[in-house]
């Protein structure tokens, strides 16, 4: 052995100990643009990861176990979904193909619903009974818990929605809480919080959240603010008065000290299109005064959502049942339609969309699916009904479980909202997958293209804006609105979380005639220092983890 080694060079002894000691780190993406997410402009640099970190960025001259040729590829941070809905669909399928293969490797739910806030009384019976749901879990870290466990490619972490919180104390009633009852639904919220919601969340438009008065809102939003957290909104209206909507979140984060984000920046009903710039002016006056209040935005011209939200918060009073019973009535449905008309509630998807505008995009499985993918007006046509009768009666024949699309937005507000620089991206989507039960009806193609589609359509083809600032608005500026440490910015030490691809060709493919369709040029998606994306196709890694907001703590007191 001594001759052998004597012979040899110190090159090849050099060699020799390397091989013996194997690669020094288990992943390395070489030759990549790479783009960090801070919004400075690409630059060539290797990327090295060791375990679930980030370990080395520029010329990484050892190897790794695994090495990724990145030439002519951008290489970015893993993109965070400020306003995700896969609360359930992680459950159903941990893959979470349809946001993972986008490049989302962070995804914060909790806009109107939260398994986090199940409880025996208070849960989602149609998902379990749906999707086959096994609900064996307690408190809103036990449902984190109970996500990791499970196995899910996306890290995930959730806000605490007031719908769930109302409906645990007052059901669907639309009333104001007594003293009492408030003091119960900030009990509620103080237990989220430190159980790991990242703050308090609203949906306005839709009940039991639209019951809600301003006080009633300031009330909880200072409990999450107490922890640190965030308040987030789809505020009370977003077409005829969307202004005043704003301005109430606006004069929420003011009076309770905590930052403010307005989920899906948009401007509603053709009558009012063309006015971004006053909500720029509007938001940006509010953080001249020192208010943190910033967006997210989905890049499409129609929204999504059931097609009961199209009713007047009058006739959903009491819940479902309630609103079927007076949806029978004759009398009750003129009521609904005078309401509708007379344009007084303060969402008005109908008015904003028209008959033309609503699109139906699913029913429950064992109705008429007949329906699906169709507008309201060419259902009325083809029933020869008028609108009014259609949506009633689709309503009616469904049992009320209508899923709609609304078109209902301009290509222009879409844009200008998108050059803001203190709006990210959020999906406003589940992860599903073309098949199975996830794959059913004709949802919304953000749940699949959301991502790609700004890097495509509105970057490469329409240069909106620079690629570096989109990367921004999808990495760091929505990590620092959520408060995430250690993701968003490609950077020693940080969480292993990377997107690779091709900025010529990646796009999204999704369409609202076929939604169930993957984008195309994003080959590599790596969560936790994981390959979960490799050529395009899933690994079936199961690297996501449960985020948790600044309020937790440890069972036990850890």
């Amino acid at each position: 052995m001594r001759k052998t080694l004597r012979t040899l060079g110190l090159a090849t002894l050099a060699a020799v100990a390397v091989s013996a000691c194997g690669p020094k780190y288990d992943v390395v993406i070489r030759h990549g643009d790479l783009i960090d997410g801070s919004g400075t402009p690409a630059r060539r640099a290797d990327v090295a990861i060791k375990d679930d970190r980030i370990v080395a960025v520029g010329i990484v001259d050892d190897r790794g176990r695994e090495e990724i040729d990145a030439t002519n590829q951008v290489v970015a941070p893993g993109f965070i979904d400020v306003q995700g809905q896969s609360g359930v669909t992680l459950l159903v399928d941990g893959n979470g193909e349809s946001h993972i293969r986008q490049g989302i490797t962070t995804e914060v739910i909790g806009e109107g619903g939260t398994p986090g806030l199940w409880t025996p009384e208070n849960n989602d019976p149609q998902a379990i009974r749906q999707y086959a749901v096994k609900f064996d879990w307690t408190g809103f870290d036990g449902y984190l818990r109970a996500l990791e466990k499970r196995g899910a490619s996306i890290n995930l972490g959730s806000f605490a929605p007031v719908a769930m919180i109302r409906q645990d104390v007052l059901d669907m009633q639309n009333r104001l809480p007594t003293p009492d009852e408030l003091k119960k639904e900030e009990e509620i919220l103080d237990r989220a919080m430190q159980q790991g919601s990242f703050g308090f969340a609203t949906a306005l438009i839709y009940p039991p959240a639209s019951y809600t008065n301003t006080d009633e809102l300031v009330a909880l939003a200072k409990v999450a603010g107490k922890y640190g957290g965030i308040y987030i909104s789809h505020v009370r209206g977003e077409s005829f008065r969307v202004k005043e909507a704003i301005g109430e979140a606006i004069h929420i984060g003011e009076m309770a000290h905590l930052p403010v984000i307005v989920y899906h920046l948009k401007i509603g009903a053709k009558a009012n299109w063309g006015r971004m710039g006053e909500i720029r002016t509007l938001v940006e006056d509010a953080q001249g005064r020192g208010i943190d209040i910033t967006a997210c935005q989905y890049p499409y011209t129609a929204g999504g959502s059931g097609l009961q939200a199209s009713l007047p918060g009058c006739a959903q009073e009491g819940g479902r049942e309630k609103m079927l019973e007076r949806l029978r009535d004759p009398a009750q449905r003129a009521r609904m339609r005078r309401d509708i008309e007379a344009n007084t509630e303060v969402e008005n998807l109908l008015a904003g969309a028209t008959f033309e505008g609503v699109q139906i995009a699913s029913v429950p499985p064992d109705k008429d699916q007949s329906v699906v993918g169709k507008r309201l007006s060419q259902v009325a046509t083809e029933r020869g009904k008028d609108g009014w009768d259609t949506l009633f009666s689709v309503l009616m024949e469904n049992d009320g479980r209508v899923g709609a699309l609304y078109h209902m937005m301009s290509e222009d507000d879409v844009k200008a909202a998108m050059q803001f620089p203190w709006v990210s991206v959020g999906t406003d989507s589940a992860a599903i997958k073309p098949d199975g039960e996830l794959g059913r009806g004709q949802p919304h193609p953000r749940s699949y293209g959301t991502f790609p589609r700004i890097l495509g359509r509105y970057v490469r083809e329409m240069r909106v804006l620079p690629l570096a600032e989109a990367i921004r608005k999808m990495t760091s500026l929505a990590a620092r609105q959520l408060k995430i440490a250690e993701r968003g910015t490609l950077k020693e030490g940080y969480f292993a979380d990377i997107v690779v691809f091709d900025p010529f060709t990646v796009v999204d493919t999704a369409t609202f005639e076929k939604p169930h369709q993957y984008p195309v040029g994003i080959g590599t998606v790596i969560v936790n220092g994981v390959v979960t994306v490799r050529h395009g196709q899933h690994t079936g890694a199961h690297a996501g983890r449960a985020l948790y907001g600044p309020g937790y703590r440890k069972p036990g007191g850890q």
